[in-house]
């Protein structure tokens, strides 16, 4: 038990995420020595994630700065305080405000310690997806509590070390489980489980561990996986800890998350979502492409029928030097934030890849995710907008304007207005007009 802790002390505990999460910001306290400290800003909320402290750590002065960083983002905080972190941090943390919740065990095995269980008949795993979404968020709010929601999961971000699994019986979707792959540690990590499956758990093992034949997630293939967390309430969820205890789990700990409030009142939503395979993506592509008659082509320019009010440049400036690009996009992200008002998010579409809905004022500063909009179309198209398509930008990187190495459209009166005389000394003089040519 002695040699699972530690490893979970090592590679878990103050773990900084690389990339950071959609929407998050992650710090370390830089006036903390000795241990690991991140201190994580999503914009709804905020949570703080360290290692064992040394013990002359001043506990309630390490307590304040967090407190007064989530105070500044009006940002409800959570603190996972573990059994054996020093005794003296819980009432520290209860004389700043916060309240300890229930206690859960925190339960580590072995990869190879967890024991095959065959499906049944008529029952297969389906990754989740449109077809069992619904289904497996509904049965994610029904259960629990989980180590982090299904909610919280999705709203992480589209990436490889993220999955969802839903059990499926014929066309039912009986259960679900999610879980993630701490790239450059040894451990997966089991988020959730709807129901005590233990089909589930080797299933996990199966996808992560070293021993064990590769699954077809090509960055869980490479992964060196040889351990499994998990948190579970045992008074709560009785059953899904004893089949933890009879699969190979060990409890090595126990932890309590304390909570504290803000004044004010926290956003509902964070400054970043990540879209992709979901409606929200779909239709605002939809109605992009069938207002604009997108037509994307390497020879077919100038892509879309540009509006009345705009204005379309030449990029080879901003090709040829990075600090004019690097200039271009600040010039049109503050263009975009100040033509719009609070409360409106925009959105960042790059064809074929992830796109981004987001909050501008909440991005790009300090403490804050970097901005997500781009207007130098770097191989690709990069396109920015309005939900109402009122306004924005259309980077085309393969028209042949005088030099041939791509143009930008930007469209909107407001928009025109703030930035168009700052476009034209960065970039040179406009090759078209409301999709006219100049001259």
């Amino acid at each position: 038990m002695h040699v699972l802790r530690h490893a979970y002390d090592t590679h878990l505990r103050g773990h900084l995420p690389v990339p950071p999460k959609a929407g998050a910001v992650h710090l370390q306290d830089p006036h903390l020595t000795g241990a690991r400290l991140v201190r994580s800003h999503f914009g709804t909320h905020g949570s703080v994630d360290h290692g064992p402290l040394p013990p002359e750590t001043d506990l309630s002065a390490l307590v304040a700065r967090q407190q007064e960083r989530f105070e500044a983002h009006t940002e409800p905080a959570r603190w996972p305080v573990h059994a054996h972190d020093p005794p003296a941090l819980a009432p520290a943390l209860h004389a700043a405000g916060f309240v300890p919740g229930p206690e859960r065990s925190v339960l580590v095995a072995e990869l190879a310690d967890i024991p095959s269980v065959h499906l049944a008949a008529e029952e297969r795993f389906r990754e989740n997806d449109r077809v069992t979404s619904n289904a497996v968020r509904q049965l994610a709010a029904a259960s629990g509590p989980h180590r982090r929601s299904l909610v919280e999961h999705e709203s992480d971000g589209i990436t490889f070390e993220h999955r969802t699994l839903a059990l499926v019986h014929q066309a039912q979707v009986r259960a679900a489980s999610w879980a993630v792959l701490r790239t450059g540690t040894p451990f997966v990590v089991l988020e959730g489980m709807t129901a005590p499956h233990p089909e589930f758990l080797w299933e996990w093992a199966h996808r992560a561990g070293t021993v064990r034949p590769k699954s077809g997630w090509w960055v869980w293939d490479q992964a060196q996986a040889r351990l499994m967390a998990a948190e579970v309430d045992p008074k709560a969820q009785p059953d899904l800890h004893e089949m933890l205890l009879n699969s190979g789990f060990h409890e090595i700990t126990t932890v309590r998350t304390h909570t504290w409030s803000p004044t004010g009142a926290p956003a509902t939503s964070r400054p970043v979502t990540e879209l992709l395979d979901d409606p929200e993506h779909d239709d605002i592509w939809d109605r992009f492409t069938s207002r604009f008659f997108f037509a994307p082509s390497t020879t077919l320019f100038p892509g879309i029928v540009e509006p009345a009010a705009s204005v379309t440049w030449p990029l080879h400036r901003a090709d040829e030097d990075p600090e004019h690009r690097t200039e271009l996009d600040r010039t049109v992200r503050q263009g975009l934030a100040a033509s719009v008002p609070a409360g409106e998010s925009l959105y960042a579409l790059d064809w074929q890849h992830i796109g981004h809905r987001y909050d501008p004022r909440r991005v790009g500063g300090p403490e804050q995710p970097r901005n997500p909009a781009f207007a130098f179309p770097n191989g690709d198209y990069y396109i920015n907008l309005t939900k109402d398509l009122r306004l924005g930008t259309f980077g085309h990187p393969w028209e042949e304007g005088p030099h041939g190495q791509g143009t930008l459209c930007v469209f909107g009166t407001e928009l025109l207005a703030r930035v168009e005389d700052h476009l034209t000394r960065l970039l040179g003089a406009p090759i078209r007009r409301s999709g006219r040519p100049v001259g």
